[in-house]
């Protein structure tokens, strides 16, 4: 739950209210654009806000807990903000957008809705749209290795070692164990975990008859 001020609490409690929705992007290249729906000009923070905006909401989506907000972002080329060089050469590629809504009356009351990166862009006679994720997406990115029986090395890469060559076109790593051995005699850089438990050995209770010495199960 959001923390507003009694100022913004009052204005958005009045009968008739003066908010509109507002955008900031933020580049990693150090530029700043603002956004509003308004129509006129609103300096938010320090920053300019352009009146009559052609960014728009296409979709959006907020989510609770750990799940990620997403959304996206439609516009038209403009030379004084985003042209479409500049999108061609990934200027937007790691910037930031904010999401808000602000008084138009009393600019200094604004509340962030959300902060998301910008994703993926694609563009089309002469509009853009940008998928925005929240921060949180974040917590759904693969870091490090993925622990699995099977080998997540490239076949013939630096991590395998294979030389490809020495075997006929077309040939395919069905990354095991046994393949590893017995087809490639390359068992030493087998880059998987072949002894690792699978869901019916996590999930079962110790037997009676188990040995339990703390031991390795596969002896």
């Amino acid at each position: 739950m959001r923390d507003l001020s009694p100022d913004i609490i009052n204005s958005l409690s009045g009968a008739v209210t003066t908010f509109c929705t507002a955008w900031k992007l933020e580049l990693k290249d150090g530029r700043c654009f603002g956004f509003s729906s308004h129509d006129r000009d609103l300096i938010i923070d320090g920053t300019v806000f352009a009146a009559g905006s052609s960014l728009s909401e296409s979709e959006a989506e907020s989510r609770l807990g750990f799940a990620s907000d997403n959304g996206a972002i439609q516009g038209v080329f403009d030379a004084a903000s985003i042209s479409e060089s500049d999108i061609a050469e990934g200027v937007l590629k790691e910037g930031t957008l904010s999401r808000l809504i602000v008084n138009w009356q009393e600019p200094t009351q604004f509340i962030v809705l959300s902060v998301g990166e910008l994703g993926q862009v694609t563009t089309r006679r002469g509009h853009y749209e940008i998928e925005w994720l929240g921060l949180s997406h974040k917590l759904d990115r693969s870091t490090g290795r993925v622990f699995s029986k099977k080998c997540d090395a490239e076949f013939g890469g630096a991590r395998c070692g294979v030389d490809t060559a020495q075997f006929p076109d077309g040939t395919i790593c069905p990354k095991t164990t046994e393949a590893c051995g017995a087809q490639f005699d390359n068992l030493i850089n087998f880059q998987g975990f072949p002894f690792l438990l699978g869901d019916d050995g996590l999930y079962s209770g110790p037997k009676d008859a188990a040995r339990k010495d703390g031991g390795s199960r596969y002896k």
